[in-house]
């Protein structure tokens, strides 16, 4: 099972390192669409782990942690496009310099490769990663607080379907 799931993690890695601009923004812009079309339902899955979450005792502080409304989901939308307009970070020119010999060396900026994170619940950080990482060229494997599970199964479902009306690499 992970052997598969690293496999998928290296070849999306591998399609987004090559992505130019365009065609990452155009996926956000597409998954800022489907996160505002799935907001009910999104909503719907974060009511059930806010009520689970009350039933465990959960202190008031990590449910407010835990809670997405419509203002919080909107943030998030907002918080995509904040990325969107930055610029592509993989190809910037760092430094370049010519060696004696007349050779010629530049410092690039890279995708990092495939990123891991395990947090809290907070969905808001489901989104937050992926986009910062989809738009460095990285794949990333999210690990989310099973308090949250069903919040971020809506969320993950709703970016896979924009990436994916998106021509987004999945």
């Amino acid at each position: 099972m992970l052997d598969s799931l690293f496999a998928e993690l290296k070849k999306a890695q591998a399609a987004l390192a090559l992505a130019n601009r365009s065609q990452k923004d155009g996926a956000l812009r597409s998954v800022m669409k489907t996160l505002e079309a799935d907001r009910a339902a999104i909503l719907r899955a974060n009511a059930l782990d806010v009520e689970r979450a009350r039933a465990s005792g959960m202190k008031d502080a990590l449910i407010d942690r835990l809670l997405l409304n419509d203002k919080r989901i909107t943030e998030i939308i907002q918080g995509i496009d904040v990325v969107v307009r930055q610029d592509d970070p993989v190809g910037r020119v760092e430094a370049g310099w010519t060696l004696p010999n007349g050779l010629f060396i530049e410092r690039l900026t890279v995708p990092l490769g495939t990123v891991a994170i395990i947090y809290e619940s907070r969905p808001n950080v489901t989104v937050d990663a992926f986009c910062l990482a989809y738009k460095a060229g990285c794949s990333i494997l999210l690990r989310g607080s099973s308090a949250a599970l069903e919040s971020n199964r809506a969320l993950v479902a709703s970016i896979k379907r924009g990436l994916e009306s998106g021509g987004g690499i999945p």
